[in-house]
């Protein structure tokens, strides 16, 4: 795919977004389909979910544009759209039934589950386990874990999405250095969904940041995590040195960060890993005194960081790199365990006055 190409998925989205993101707004308030600023919430006015419906129509006219200019824009992937669309659809639908009817955590599961299987007949699917020092054919293995891989980004995002423009923000930091990686080992095909998700993120940001003038949902932000899995899985690795999963993943390590640390520590508490609370690591850098706009800027540098880090490795040797990495997580986690210990000595997490301002308690995350 050609830089023109490239510029013109991203221009084709940006431009898209100016136009429909304030209809989804004006939709928003016109059908009532608000979170509304009562008990446990602090935006100070009725505010559109709609931002996820916004995003389905953006990505795929886009890919409907690119397809149209760019015979050669999917190439053997073409056959596979349907089969993404159908997917990206249900995720889309059951994200918004979530927004509006607040869906218990197994049939939110179950949805997501149904849509990896429809990923896995169009032909997606995890082909090889990627590691520093090489790759393993997954065999029958490549169907549990491409449909546990594609559950975990879908909530990945969704578990961050809880401070005024975080999840955008991180999600576009993600998406610009896998538009680096994928350019660099010429996967032309899933660029267009890169592309198309840049020139989304990159408009949404501005309505979406502190005071947020729209929310992303969960219709939202489950299918940016859900086109995040399908990214990583569009391209069957041959080889190591393509690296086309781990290393545009690794730019995506603050939402693995938080989802691998809310999992634990729910299990660890006896409790679903699908049963959501107010103990993120984001609530907890707001209740030590950071402001909502520090505790992005904070989110933001460390999706700099972690996708710096799966750039370099391009270049230098990526088992130092991990070590390196290794030891700033182990850094950046005893750190906020500091937080959370100090925290826990001051206050309750779950009290609703402990809460940020511009946080937002939707009972999901």
């Amino acid at each position: 795919m050609n830089m023109s190409a490239i510029l013109i998925a991203i221009a084709t989205a940006a431009l898209l977004s100016l136009l429909i993101v304030p209809v989804a707004v004006r939709l928003g308030h016109r059908f009532n389909l608000l979170d509304l600023p009562v008990r446990h919430k602090r935006h100070k006015r009725p505010t559109p979910y709609t931002g996820g419906l916004a995003l389905f129509a953006v990505f795929w006219l886009t890919i409907i544009v690119s397809t149209v200019m760019f015979d050669d824009a999917f190439g053997a992937y073409r056959d596979q759209l349907p089969w993404v669309f159908v997917a990206s659809l249900l995720i889309c639908i059951g994200g918004f039934l979530d927004d509006c009817y607040h869906l218990n955590e197994w049939k939110k599961l179950t949805i997501q589950i149904i849509s990896a299987v429809i990923l896995l007949a169009g032909g997606l699917k995890a082909q090889l386990l990627t590691t520093p020092s090489g790759s393993l054919e997954l065999g029958w293995l490549a169907y549990p874990l491409t449909i546990a891989w594609v559950v975990m980004l879908t909530n990945a995002i969704n578990i961050i999405d809880g401070l005024d423009g975080l999840a955008t923000g991180v999600s576009l930091i993600a998406a610009c250095f896998m538009l680096v990686i994928g350019s660099h080992h010429d996967i032309g095909a899933i660029l267009v969904f890169v592309c198309a998700l840049i020139g989304f993120l990159s408009v949404f940001w501005w309505h979406n940041k502190y005071p947020a003038k729209v929310f992303l949902g969960d219709s939202g932000s489950m299918q940016i995590g859900f086109l995040f899995a399908v990214i990583s899985l569009g391209h069957p690795l041959k080889s190591f040195t393509a690296s086309a999963l781990y290393l545009p993943m690794l730019a995506l390590g603050v939402p693995i960060l938080e989802t691998v640390s809310s999992t634990i520590r729910r299990v660890s508490a006896g409790k679903s890993p699908m049963k959501a609370d107010r103990r993120h690591l984001f609530h907890y850098l707001a209740l030590a005194g950071l402001t909502p706009r520090q505790v992005v800027s904070v989110f933001y540098g460390l999706g700099l960081i972690f996708g710096g880090v799966s750039l370099a490795m391009l270049y230098w040797n990526r088992l130092i790199l991990l070590g390196i990495l290794s030891v700033f997580m182990l850094i950046v986690f005893g750190v906020f365990f500091v937080l959370i210990s100090m925290t826990l000595t001051r206050r309750r997490p779950d009290s609703g006055s402990d809460r940020p301002p511009g946080s937002r308690r939707t009972g999901r995350k």
